[in-house]
């Protein structure tokens, strides 16, 4: 379906969403804190037969009621209309997956709103001793209750959407991380918050007993509540996944607890410990604490989804991530306005302003002010922050579209800059790259025909000499040791390839002054020349073992001659 882009947004629309949000959210916070001092004002009314607690009790139902109707539903309605003009993707995602437990809630406030009339209807000297009386009060506890935490849900779920993106079923969106937390602070300012306005109501009475007993009821349920917003608070807050903005949200975090630890300390002062020194100015206190926490709250709810509507899952300019990134390939022009032909570039970036832009600059299109425009200084900039987005700016939603579209933005805010009175100046040309010198090719020398003449009649004549003569020179064990004695007999026979027909053979080398007893062993060899000794027997196996040449065949002129003179 056509993405629902929204426009640009004035201060006056956020200012309204902002109050709105800000009164709904007190109102609901007294009215579950309202039914639960009414039952506490019962229960006390039956223990004490005082008629005072019996009165305010009735009061508190009054009140709680009066507030339900009254405050709650017009301002939930108002806020649902304005949320519906301001964020009408989000709304929409919200209702389709919120949409049973949404139901549900409608129905849990309708029948608390039902029970709460019935409750005060049933007033009577005899309701004490009627268990349906107290039914009643009870229900409507619970419908209140229960509807609050389908909405303390959802707003958890925007904030943190947990294992519902990889996973997306309704447990997982209902039963999101966030929402213990969340509801445990919610909790806790429903508590304070009638708490703190009924000190105001004990600092008006002339009774000093009477005002003494209802501080010390209110601030014992105060003192217990701040002490489980404040744990709420550092547990929603430790609970959090990283966002852009993690140290503003660390701060309103902080802030937060520290509130309502403070709206604890006087609760806990001028309610538990000293209640007959309780005024006015302390219950004053008190509520500007709950009217500041409220406050801080909603902030930090905002600031928590950091560049997100729904976290993870839809970015601030209504486009969901999946949808970004389907985009890519088919164009963001050719999802939203299925069948049109693309139309020029300037109304092309126009587009892509607005479908992903506005929602967070608006005030970009305002040629007055040119310093809040991007501060681009060459041309070509605008396009490489854009194929930048998602490298070096991760705080920003991904980039929809095609490649032509992102030029195309690209030249918008280009334009956008120009009308603002900057002007780009042109991108310098890079300087030519000098090519490196290239090393030469190693020269490799041709042996002549002679040198290979002569490896070829004698391959080991090729060999540098390695040992000079006399060396010790190590014995290195054989590689394998099946052929080891194959290689022994070779070696012991009596070289007849290269030797010429009718010449003597060449006597054996001397034997070596110390034989090998392992193999690895070192045996000094001596380098006399052929036909100085016979063949040396070994002492240890009996065999005789020719020792080997020192070094190789010499290739001098004397050696030639030697050959010459016993060739026949």
């Amino acid at each position: 379906m056509p993405f629902p882009f929204q426009e640009a947004l004035s201060f006056s629309d956020h200012l309204l969403a902002a109050g709105l949000y800000f009164l709904f959210a007190l109102a609901g916070a007294c009215v579950c804190g309202g039914s639960v001092f009414t039952l506490i004002a019962g229960s006390r009314a039956s223990e004490s037969m005082d008629p005072r607690w019996d009165g305010l009790a009735l009061l508190c139902a009054k009140t709680t009621r009066a507030l339900a109707a009254w405050a709650v539903c017009p301002l939930g309605l108002g806020l649902w209309v304005v949320m519906m003009a301001q964020r009408p993707r989000m709304m929409e995602q919200l209702h389709s997956i919120f949409l049973a437990p949404a139901l549900l809630g409608l129905l849990l406030f309708a029948s608390g709103l039902c029970c709460s009339h019935q409750y005060i209807s049933s007033w009577g000297r005899d309701r004490h001793e009627s268990r349906l009386h107290s039914a009643w009060g009870v229900s409507s506890g619970i419908g209140f209750w229960g509807a609050a935490a389908v909405l303390v849900s959802a707003w958890a779920f925007s904030v943190h959407t947990g294992a519902w993106v990889a996973e997306p079923t309704l447990s997982n969106a209902f039963w999101n991380p966030a929402f213990p937390a969340a509801l445990l602070t919610w909790a806790a300012l429903s508590i304070s918050a009638f708490g703190a306005f009924g000190l105001l109501y004990a600092a008006t009475r002339k009774d000093g007993a009477w005002r003494s007993a209802l501080a010390h009821e209110l601030g014992k349920w105060m003192a217990a509540g701040a002490a489980a917003g404040a744990l709420g608070w550092i547990w929603w807050g430790i609970g959090l996944p990283e966002s852009a903005n993690q140290k503003l949200v660390f701060w309103l975090v902080a802030a937060a607890a520290a509130a309502t630890a403070a709206l604890g300390g006087i609760a806990y002062r001028w309610g538990v410990r000293v209640p007959e020194m309780q005024g006015r100015r302390h219950a004053g206190a008190a509520s500007a604490l709950v009217v500041l926490l409220a406050a801080i709250s909603g902030w930090a709810y905002v600031e928590a989804k950091g560049d997100f509507q729904i976290h993870r899952y839809m970015y601030r300019n209504g486009i969901i991530i999946e949808e970004a990134e389907d985009s890519k390939q088919t164009g963001l022009w050719n999802i939203v306005n299925l069948g049109e032909s693309m139309p020029a570039q300037e109304e092309l970036g126009a587009f892509g302003f607005r479908a992903q832009c506005m929602a967070c600059h608006a005030d970009w299109v305002k040629p007055q002010d040119p310093a809040r425009l991007p501060r681009f200084r060459l041309k070509g900039d605008a396009l490489r922050f854009l194929g930048e987005l998602r490298s070096k700016h991760p705080p920003y939603p991904l980039l929809a579209g095609a490649p032509e579209e992102r030029r195309a933005l690209a030249a918008y805010l280009e334009t956008l800059i120009a009308k603002s009175g900057r002007t780009l100046a042109s991108r310098p040309e890079p300087p030519p790259v000098e090519p490196k010198p290239s090393a030469p090719p190693a020269m490799v020398s041709k042996p002549s025909p002679e040198d290979a003449e002569k490896r070829s009649e004698n391959p080991e004549a090729g060999k540098p000499e390695a040992v000079e003569k006399g060396a010790a020179l190590p014995v290195l064990p054989t590689p394998d040791a099946a052929q080891a004695p194959e290689r022994t007999q070779e070696a012991n026979l009596p070289e007849k390839k290269d030797r010429p027909i009718g010449s003597p053979a060449p006597p054996a080398a001397a034997p070596s002054a110390e034989e090998p007893g392992e193999a690895g062993g070192v045996s000094t060899v001596s380098s006399s020349p052929p036909g100085d000794g016979p063949d040396a027997e070994s002492p240890a196996d009996g065999k005789s073992v020719s020792a080997a040449p020192s070094s190789p065949p010499d290739d001098s002129p004397d050696a030639e001659k030697t050959e010459e003179k016993n060739s026949p």
